[in-house]
């Protein structure tokens, strides 16, 4: 069964030396699905870092569904 993290992805974009972070969260398998899928979702160069399992109550409030394995959901700000 898939469940909800909240992962940091950094990325640096090609040429440029300054990394830019995301919070995001990932439906997935477990912490290490999570953060494949979220580097993988954001592309070259991304590095992703599981911060932590979601609860039930903000799964509810991000209205995230559980059996769309690798859906990705930007967040406005880091609150994990």
């Amino acid at each position: 069964m898939n469940k909800a993290f909240g992962v940091q992805v950094t990325v640096t974009p090609p040429g440029t030396q300054e990394a830019k972070t995301a919070p995001v969260i990932v439906v997935a398998k477990d912490d290490q699905d999570a953060a494949l899928v979220a580097a993988e979702a954001a592309g070259e160069g991304a590095q992703a870092e599981t911060m932590r399992e979601l609860t039930e109550a903000e799964i509810m409030e991000h209205g995230l569904d559980l059996r769309d394995h690798g859906s990705v959901k930007a967040l406005p700000m880091l609150n994990l």
